[in-house]
């Protein structure tokens, strides 16, 4: 079996959802971001990412086929999630897992900047890249890591993938407009059907095995 020791020695900087919020609050009242890379970029998404964040908050509803699976059955689960205030899809996606969690007993979220871990982060990796969100869930009681998922939906990498071949001269800004305009019109829909199946599979196998 593979234990929470296996994957790192220390979390740096362990966060609720609501310090993470008061921690972007912050930064972006002193025109700063997080990470050591203080550009303009950077610094302009993390403002733009905080309007993002409230905005999906107000619209999240969590899927009854998800509150079902992860309120029927005895959960003692961490969440830990990987990300950065400059972010787009962490500003997407973060505020849902985070209120997915808030409505789950048996899941207990940690919010970590993906620098500040980069040896946890290196254990999840993208095709090689550190993208992010990151989402990292593991059985308390056995150490054990059950998942791994991100860093973004399947349907909407689907799309980021199609709209790439069907536009092969269109530039990085125009790619992050696309993908903010299907997050806004999902509305958590692809994350939700994601986990459902990510966490139906864990649930089946642990049944399994159990039986075994």
């Amino acid at each position: 079996m593979t234990t929470l020791d296996t994957y790192y020695s220390e979390l740096v900087n362990p966060m609720t959802y609501q310090e993470f919020k008061a921690l972007t609050e912050e930064l972006v009242a002193e025109g700063k971001t997080t990470g050591d890379e203080q550009t303009e970029q950077r610094i302009n998404f993390t403002k733009l990412n905080q309007q993002r964040m409230k905005r999906v908050e107000k619209q999240f509803v969590m899927e009854p086929e998800l509150i079902e699976l992860l309120t029927q059955n005895e959960l003692n689960w961490n969440w830990l999630i990987l990300v950065e205030s400059w972010c787009g899809d962490g500003a997407q996606l973060l505020p849902a897992i985070a209120a997915i969690a808030e409505q789950t007993p048996g899941i207990t979220l940690t919010v970590l900047l993906r620098d500040e871990n980069p040896e946890l982060m290196n254990t999840c990796l993208t095709n090689g890249s550190k993208s992010i969100p990151k989402l990292i869930c593991e059985d308390v009681e056995s150490g054990e890591r059950l998942f791994t998922w991100g860093s973004r939906p399947a349907a909407i990498q689907q799309q980021v993938l199609k709209f790439k071949a069907e536009n092969p001269d269109a530039g990085h800004d125009e790619l992050v407009q696309q993908v903010q305009l299907w997050y806004a019109k999902d509305r958590s829909q692809a994350l939700q059907q994601d986990l459902i199946n990510i966490v139906r599979g864990v649930l089946t196998n642990s049944t399994t095995t159990a039986e075994v």
